[in-house]
């Protein structure tokens, strides 16, 4: 992870072309779909890594007429170095208008840290309110600029065709506590249309599409360690599919491949 950041700050430092996320509604061209993968442990380093590790997400997003759902099923099986193996679960599930003002989110976690939080957040003009409902009332506030989960990936997707080699954002999803917003670091590589290595990438959906390599370091906000908490590493489709997935958490790395995935038929939306 400590290269992975020095990479990103050294490419920053070299004059890539570098932008500001805008808060936009993101484009119709997402692909509905649901995917299944499956991960493993790539490398770890450190005594706090764990001595094996492996795990799956479910995943599935839905871009219906004028909202997008987004459900994460993550399951990691891990054993430390030293003591028991640990099981954690975690699920979240997201709504988001088609405008980018309201984005409603719930999270929960099983296992060491295990807890459950909802809450929604809404654009107004001037700033983004967000409301925590579990578990304990709460009410914050920020800029109306940061982006909900899918106005970040459209806007990826949109870098991406510009031929942007950086795009900077801050990002609320909802994760963790429910009240963090990432500074989020996007390094975008060349578009490849080349055979995907993933098993289910053969899908005929994805024949054909140009896809980028993307990694993701998110730094919370207003912290002051360089380093980021982690970083996401995928390729992306210009259709919003994700592959050959890595995430970085300094000690440890997972891979995720993807195993299955499916299309369903597209909403029929009445204007």
């Amino acid at each position: 992870m400590r290269l992975t950041a020095r990479l990103l700050l050294g490419l920053m430092a070299c004059g890539a072309a570098q932008t500001a996320a805008r808060a936009e509604p993101p484009p119709p061209s997402l692909a509905s779909h649901r995917a299944l993968y499956q991960l493993r442990m790539a490398d770890a380093t450190g005594t706090k890594a764990p001595a094996a590790a492996d795990g799956m997400i479910s995943y599935r997003f839905s871009s219906d007429c004028d909202f997008y759902a987004q459900t994460l099923r993550q399951a990691i099986d891990m054993q430390p170095q030293e003591g028991a193996r640990q099981v954690s679960e975690s699920r979240i599930s997201t709504y988001e208008d088609g405008r980018g003002q309201d984005f409603r989110f719930a999270t929960n976690e099983t296992g060491s840290r295990g807890e459950e939080v909802e809450g929604r957040a809404q654009r107004g003009k001037d700033a983004l309110a967000i409301a925590l409902s579990s578990p304990h009332p709460q009410k914050m506030s920020a800029d109306s600029t940061v982006l909900f989960p899918t106005q970040h990936i459209a806007q990826l997707i949109q870098a991406a065709e510009r031929g942007d080699k950086i795009l900077l954002a801050r990002v609320f999803d909802g994760s963790a506590d429910g009240r963090k917003i990432f500074n989020v670091t996007a390094v975008i590589g060349a578009p490849r249309r080349t055979a995907d290595s993933d098993h289910a990438a053969a899908a005929p959906q994805l024949r054909g599409l140009r896809r980028w390599p993307v990694a993701l370091s998110y730094f919370a906000e207003g912290a002051r360690d360089s380093l980021p908490d982690y970083v996401l590493s995928y390729d992306l489709y210009e259709n919003g599919v994700s592959t050959n997935l890595r995430l970085d958490y300094g000690d440890y790395a997972l891979v995720g491949e993807l195993e299955r995935i499916e299309f369903p038929p597209p909403a029929r939306c009445h204007k």
